[in-house]
Order: C-alpha cells, then sequence, then structure tokens
C-alpha cells in the first residue's frame, strides 16, 4: 500500500477517458496523417521537387504547432510555421518566407478551397477538356490498367484469408472495384464465393437448424395456450360450481398464469435471439447477390473529387508505363466512350476537335494526344493542387481562432491538457506515462460497474404527523412515488423497492431486461397499478455497463427536477392537506413563506445517494429469505448514507468516486469549472487545478460536480462517517483508498443541477 496523491487518481481518469480518446480522434488522426505524408511524397516526386523539406514531418502521428511565439523557437520548423501561418490565415513575415523551400511555397500560395473536378472548369476548358470529357479519358486510361492486372489479383486473392465477401472488399485496393469491367466483377465475386463455400455451408445448416428449433419453439406456444385454456376451464366448471371458495380460485388463477408467465416469455426470448441470428446469416449469404459496382455511373459523375483523381493516377503510375495490351484497350474504349458523347450531344463537343481527324469517310482519334493532353493535365492542375491541400491538412494550428464557437475552444484547452505536451512544437504525451500500477488497476476497475441510487423523501414523517390521514398521506405519496418510478424507468434501471419514504433502483448492462423477465405489471379496475414477481430462481446475473453511473446521474438528476415541478403543481393543494398551517399565507416562486417551518419547506425535496462497485464483492443480487429479489454489499448501505445528506430548502445528489470513475471514463465530453477567454490563461488554470481535487462542469448532461468531503468506511455513527474534510495525499492498494490512518474512505462528490 503506497501513498498518492488524490488528485493523480482523477488524472488517470480524464488521460484516459473516452472524451480524451475522442480529442485524439478528432484532432490527431494518424492513418489520415500518414496517407496525406505519402501522397505528398508521390505527388513530389511525380512533379520533379525535392521531398527533403517534407522530412520535418516524418516519422509523427501529428503535426501540432502553436502559433505567435519568436520565429527562433520554431528553428528547423519553418515549412509548418508558414503552413501555419496560411491555415490561420495570417500575414507571413519575410524572415519567415526567406527560409521556406520556394518549390513548395510555390504550390500552397495557388491553393483554394476547391475538391471536386467540377470546380475546375477554367483549367478544364484550356485543356480542351469539359468533366464530362476528361472522365471518359480517366476512365478509359484506368479501367485498360486494371484489366490487364486482373490475372495477378485473382492469384493474390487465392493467398488471402476471408471471413466475408464483405471482409475480402475491404481488402482489395478500391481502383479495382471502381474501374473492372461488369464481366470482371462478376468473376472476382464467383472467386471469393467459392473460397467462402465451406463457411457458407455451416450458415446453411445452421440457418435449417434454426429454422427447426423455431418450429419446436412456435408449438410449445401452442402447448401453452391450450394447457391455459384447459386450465381457466377447469377453474370455470368445478371451482366455481363447488361454491367457489375466492381465496382458492385466486390461488390457482395466479400460479396457472405466473406459470405460463415465465414460459411464455421464455420461449419468446429465444424466439427473439434465432431471430436475429438467422437475420444475420441471411445478410451474410446475400452479400454475394447484392454486390454490385457500377463504375459507369460513379466515374462520369461530375462532383467525384479531387483526392480520388489523384489515388485513381498513383495507382496506374505505380504500375510503370502502359503495355501494348493496355493501349489496345484504351483506343477501344475511349472510342466507344466518345461515341457516346456524340449520342448524346454533350455541349462540349466542339472541344473535341482537338483530338479528331476528320477524312473523307470517317473520323479517326489522336490517341496519343488524348493521352499527353490528360497527362499533362493531371501533373499541371490535379497533383499541384492535392498535394498542396495534402500539405495544408499535415498542420494544426493552436490556438483556435477568437470566431471559433466556445465548444470547439473549449476541446482545444482539453486537448492540450490531456493528451499534448511541448511548447512551440506540440506532441503527443507518451502512451505509457508513469501512473503507479495501484492506480491504473483501482480506476479500471470501475470501467464497468453496476450503481445504487437511493433516494429519501424530504418531510415524510412530517407530513405523516400533520396530515394524520393514512388513506390521504397514502394518495400523496403514491402520486410523486409514481412519477420518480417513470423517470427510473426512462433511463432502464430495476426499482427493487418502493419504500413509501422513497425507493432503492439498480442500474446495470442487464437491470431493465432482469426487472421485465422477474416482473409483469398490470393495472387494476381502479386503476391501480400492480407489480407480479415471475422469475424463477435463476436469473440473477449481474452484467456491469460502462453507462451505469451515467444512467444513475440523469435518473438522479431528473427526480430532482420532477420534485420541484411536483412542488409548483401542488403546492396549491398544500392548503388542503395541511389545514393546520393553511392559517398562515402559503406562497411560492418569488412570494414568501419564510414563516413556515423548516420540515415544510423541505417537503417532497428528496436526497438521492449513488454508488458504484463490482459484482460479487460491492454487491450481489439473489432471493432473500421470503423468495424475493434482493440486493445485498456494502455499496447499498453507501447510497442510503448519502441520500441522507441535506441542505436546507433544496434536493441533494450525493456520489461516491467509484460513480465519478465510471461517470468520467466513459461520456463523451465534459469541461473543467473554469470561466477564463485567454486561452493560455486558460489552460494555466486549468493545469494549477488539476493538482488538488477538482470537479466537473458536464454541460452534456446539465449538471456539474464538486467535491463534497470524505466517507470513512469504518464508522459507525451516521453523522460522523460523512465529514466535509479535504484530503490532498492517499494511500492506496488496488481495492480501497485510505487516510493518514490508514482507515478505508472514499472521497464523496454533491451532483448539482444546471
Amino acid at each position: 500500500m503506497n501513498k498518492f496523491f488524490s488528485c493523480d487518481v482523477l488524472n488517470y481518469i480524464e488521460e484516459n477517458s473516452k472524451y480524451a480518446k475522442l480529442l485524439k480522434a478528432r484532432f490527431i488522426n494518424k492513418e489520415k496523417y500518414t496517407n496525406n505524408l505519402s501522397m505528398i511524397k508521390q505527388g513530389l516526386a511525380i512533379l520533379g521537387i525535392s521531398s527533403t523539406p517534407i522530412k520535418v514531418f516524418e516519422n509523427k502521428h501529428s503535426f501540432i504547432i502553436w502559433l505567435g511565439r519568436r520565429l527562433t523557437e520554431y528553428e528547423g520548423y519553418e515549412l509548418p510555421l508558414y503552413i501555419g501561418h496560411k491555415k490561420a490565415n495570417i500575414p507571413v513575415p519575410d524572415a519567415l518566407l526567406e527560409k521556406c523551400p520556394k518549390s513548395i511555397v510555390k504550390l500552397i500560395e495557388k491553393v483554394d478551397e476547391r475538391r471536386y473536378l467540377k470546380d475546375f472548369i477554367k483549367e478544364l476548358k484550356n485543356a480542351y477538356f469539359t468533366p464530362e470529357i476528361f472522365l471518359c479519358i480517366h476512365k478509359s486510361i484506368v479501367n485498360a490498367r486494371v484489366e490487364v492486372l486482373f490475372p495477378d489479383l485473382l492469384a493474390d486473392i487465392e493467398r488471402q484469408r476471408f471471413t466475408s465477401i464483405d471482409d475480402a472488399f475491404e481488402k482489395i485496393p478500391r481502383t479495382y472495384l471502381n474501374y473492372l469491367s461488369q464481366v470482371s466483377l462478376t468473376k472476382l465475386t464467383k472467386k471469393i464465393s467459392s473460397m467462402l463455400r465451406e463457411v457458407s455451408s455451416k450458415m446453411e445448416q445452421e440457418l435449417k437448424n434454426i429454422d427447426l428449433y423455431s418450429l419446436r419453439l412456435e408449438e410449445q406456444l401452442q402447448e401453452l395456450y391450450l394447457e391455459a385454456d384447459k386450465g381457466l376451464k377447469d377453474i370455470v366448471e368445478n371451482d366455481l360450481r363447488k361454491g367457489y371458495n375466492i381465496n382458492t380460485i385466486t390461488k390457482k388463477v395466479s400460479n396457472l398464469f405466473s406459470r405460463l408467465d415465465r414460459l411464455f416469455l421464455g420461449n419468446i426470448y429465444h424466439l427473439k435471439d434465432y431471430d436475429k441470428r438467422r437475420g444475420e446469416i441471411k445478410k451474410f449469404l446475400k452479400q454475394g447477390e447484392d454486390l454490385k459496382y457500377n463504375a459507369k455511373e460513379k466515374i462520369l459523375a461530375r462532383n467525384i473529387e479531387i483526392c480520388e483523381i489523384f489515388n485513381d493516377y498513383m495507382f496506374f503510375h505505380k504500375f510503370g508505363p502502359p503495355m501494348r495490351e493496355e493501349d489496345k484497350m484504351f483506343t477501344k474504349a475511349i472510342t466507344t466512350e466518345f461515341e457516346g458523347l456524340h449520342r448524346q450531344k454533350n455541349r462540349g463537343l466542339s472541344l473535341l476537335d482537338r483530338f479528331e481527324k476528320r477524312g473523307l469517310l470517317s473520323v479517326e482519334l489522336d490517341f496519343e494526344s488524348i493521352k499527353d493532353t490528360y497527362n499533362s493535365f493531371i501533373k499541371r492542375v490535379i497533383i499541384p493542387h492535392y498535394v498542396a491541400q495534402c500539405l495544408l491538412d499535415l498542420v494544426y494550428c493552436l490556438p483556435p481562432s477568437e470566431d471559433d464557437p466556445q465548444r470547439l475552444v473549449d476541446d482545444c484547452v482539453n486537448l492540450r491538457i490531456l493528451s499534448l505536451e511541448g511548447k512551440s512544437i506540440l506532441k503527443l504525451k507518451k502512451e505509457e506515462r508513469d501512473y503507479p500500477e495501484e492506480i491504473k488497476k483501482f480506476v479500471e476497475m470501475f470501467h464497468k460497474c453496476i450503481t445504487i441510487l437511493v433516494y429519501d423523501i424530504r418531510g415524510s414523517s412530517y407530513m405523516g404527523i400533520k396530515l394524520h390521514d393514512a388513506a390521504k398521506e397514502q394518495r400523496i405519496k403514491y402520486k410523486f412515488a409514481k412519477e420518480m418510478a417513470d423517470i427510473v424507468k426512462k433511463y432502464e434501471g430495476f426499482l427493487l423497492k418502493d419504500t413509501g419514504d422513497g425507493g432503492l433502483v439498480w442500474f446495470a448492462e442487464n437491470s431493465m431486461t432482469l426487472y421485465n423477465q422477474l416482473y409483469t405489471e398490470s393495472v387494476t379496475g381502479r386503476g391501480i397499478k400492480l407489480r407480479s414477481s415471475i422469475f424463477s430462481g435463476a436469473e440473477f446475473d449481474l452484467i456491469p455497463a460502462f453507462d451505469a453511473a451515467k444512467r444513475a446521474v440523469l435518473c438522479a438528476r431528473d427526480m430532482v427536477q420532477r420534485a420541484e415541478e411536483f412542488i409548483r403543481a401542488n403546492f396549491m393543494h398544500y392548503r388542503e392537506w395541511f389545514a393546520d398551517v393553511a392559517e398562515r399565507t402559503l406562497e411560492l416562486d418569488g412570494i414568501t413563506y419564510a414563516l413556515l417551518p423548516p420540515e415544510f419547506k423541505s417537503l417532497f425535496r428528496i436526497g438521492i445517494g449513488i454508488a458504484s462497485g463490482v459484482p460479487h464483492k460491492d454487491v450481489v443480487f439473489s432471493a432473500n429469505s421470503y423468495g424475493d429479489p434482493d440486493l445485498v454489499g456494502p455499496i447499498i448501505s453507501d447510497a442510503h448514507l448519502y441520500s441522507f445528506e441535506r441542505r436546507p430548502g433544496r434536493s441533494v445528489i450525493i456520489c461516491d468516486l467509484q460513480t465519478l470513475i465510471n461517470l468520467i471514463l466513459n461520456i463523451d465530453n465534459f469541461e473543467y469549472p473554469v470561466d477564463e477567454k485567454n486561452f493560455e490563461q486558460h489552460i494555466k488554470i486549468i493545469s494549477d487545478l488539476r493538482k488538488g481535487n477538482h470537479g466537473y462542469n458536464l454541460s452534456d448532461l446539465k449538471i456539474s460536480v464538486i467535491p463534497k468531503g470524505i466517507h470513512y468506511l469504518g464508522e459507525l455513527n451516521k453523522s460522523k462517517a460523512v465529514a466535509g474534510a479535504e484530503i490532498s495525499d492517499v494511500y492506496l492498494d488496488e481495492k480501497y483508498l485510505y487516510n493518514q490512518q490508514k482507515k478505508k474512505i472514499k472521497l464523496i462528490y454533491e451532483i448539482i443541477n444546471i
């Protein structure tokens, strides 16, 4: 057991959270960066430009630069700094421009926002092209190459291992799929299908078995129906005629339908699983039938992106000059394509005169001129433009612009805090931070968890004393508790107990599924809701969830909000409910009711305690001595204790550190409670904040989390078990936190609606 700073636990959570991963994926795309760098190298090679200046970008996952510092601080990184200035639309100093390679600068200076072929009408016209003419040539050239390479592709496929047709086509270069003829695509599909024949045969047999099992289950359901019908008929014809003892009849009917519910629902769940698997198998078997790549429709689209044309050309260029067989295919294909343009009476037909030689009886195409003009256009327009775009995409700049939305600014701040290090040139922090194993194991234990929520209705005892009317008290509590139960269902919680003064709810991966399997609900003719147990005693597996804490916290948030709405909606009834208090002025929302006793002001506000743990160690779900489903474990007591926390005139939500761990690890966004507009100062304040125990603003969830204090786990006196103390140093093993006196503790936090 070693000593650590409590903030280290929170820092590890934040740096390994889903949000931190989402930030890196959003701003740091390793695959895209590597691909851009590769495209730049290939493009520069074709243009005859040295790739030496871009070595500064090599052996990295990203390139993030902080603008605005002295030029000397960027020594060796002048080209990225120049790109950063261009992206941020900042004037480039002459001293910086002099240190950048002129050939690269020339490319970037000419680049603009255009990304589609249709945006280059002027350049196309100068080359005697329209988008349609260019695409006809492009398609014909690439098609000839892939058709010649097709036998090699089939040979390569023989050596590959595929799990499905979709998997196979993911591994085949996209250029083949876009430009192969329909005949070749059909051959390709058949080849892959034959390689998957064994897998298909097994799935076809599994499909037959599923159909057989489903038929048997449907027969069993029919038998259950007949059994229920026979049982009811027996009750009507025998028990009723014997003078019908209502208790006997009720018991028989209850037993009959309880058994029917269990067996019927069990079969339904099996049918649902079979149907899901049937759909997966049919989708697999249908892949070959549905797979159609219509290259003509795709390539003749005017809105094809420049990057696609570039990639196609790089594919072509990789295999060297065209062979004689390719030339034959090209001449045949381009002749057909141009004839099609004539039949369509394309608006750019006059431009074709550049490539057509008219004789007395026919028109001949100048194939060499067509290819030369096409290659010239690619090298003069497409490659420079796309390479320049890739260069700009390589660099990400900080700080963000003042015009950027606040959410983007916050994300940039958090990216810098959680994932980056450095000053002028930023880089990813080392993947393996120097966090102790105890912290890692402690935090990861709650990546998935079970979360318990206990809520306590304030003023309940006071209401009973003042009303002195059990029937009226029951109606009021029923109305309030029903609204709480509706919220629990919304977040798929398992409402285990409604005590009248509150309730106990738990959240897990299977909390709602288990609830539906263990209980059936109905409403009587008088409108009273009934819940009947239908469990068999075997459905007690607790499956921890990534979102257990989130659902519990959102449930608590909505409970507090609904409690306030309940007070406003029913305040008018207080005179009727509490006659002895009604003589005083009852007013709300801006009108004083200060004369009312404190218990009255707290009425219908709630205290909510939330605690999280893992199955078996912290909580067990099983049948109690009465045969009812029940929870046992220390986190139930913890949540119950936190629910007693009070604040004058308002509801309170308290959770433990374990709940916070599960919440922060798995939500998509969190912010630090800092209000600062200056970007650099914002980062400094958060860096200082993270040196101690701190809270969060979760604007997406409309809550904030603030440190509340400490729960002493060994303290039996409930009034002393929770204290508002702060603690900076903690001892930690893989399961618990300890204070300086080596006593087990939990850090606890208050959740506030915003």
